[in-house]
């Protein structure tokens, strides 16, 4: 992995701080995504049941809002940082050419005209696709647990559809 990370990054850059960096991002905002929504959505549940004396009963005539309702825009945050991260990244890589080691005229005369872009535009890359997949990943765990925890007899039908309809 650290020969990957090496020939990945322009010769020389710390590369260990952007990673963290990008790591901590999608650390927080996959967590606040998700606290957001569990909060949410256990306050809604909540109002599914009433309390008669000291028991707790399910009123089957309540109907729980819909899922995209809950999530809102929380999966916003994920997909701008998708956008604004590997800008940043592509940006700060093309600057260290530039400013850093000064060895812009040396990469513009090498073979392989192209390597360059792969060393300044492969990690940006690869972070945006982190990103969306993390933003995949959570909307597919924030529906399954909308649908596992909800009582069925409370659920609107086609949640699924609702998401993309």
């Amino acid at each position: 992995m650290s020969r990957f990370l090496k020939r990945s990054f322009p010769p020389g850059f710390s590369y260990k701080p952007e990673l963290k960096a990008a790591s901590f991002a999608l650390g927080c905002s996959a967590f606040i995504c998700f606290i957001g929504f569990f909060t949410d959505y256990s306050a809604l549940r909540r109002f599914l049941y009433i309390r008669i004396g000291t028991d707790i009963i399910l009123d089957e005539s309540r109907v729980m809002e819909d899922f995209v309702y809950i999530l809102g825009g929380r999966l916003n945050v994920l997909l701008i940082l998708a956008a604004l991260i590997p800008i940043i990244a592509a940006v700060s890589h093309y600057a260290y050419y530039h400013n850093g080691s000064k060895s812009i005229y040396l990469m513009r005369r090498l073979p392989n005209r192209f390597e360059l872009h792969r060393q300044c535009l492969l990690m940006p890359l690869i972070y945006a696709l982190v990103f969306v997949l993390a933003a995949a990943a959570m909307l597919l765990i924030c529906y399954a647990i909308y649908m596992g925890l909800t009582p069925e007899a409370c659920l609107t039908p086609n949640q699924w559809r609702k998401i993309w309809g």
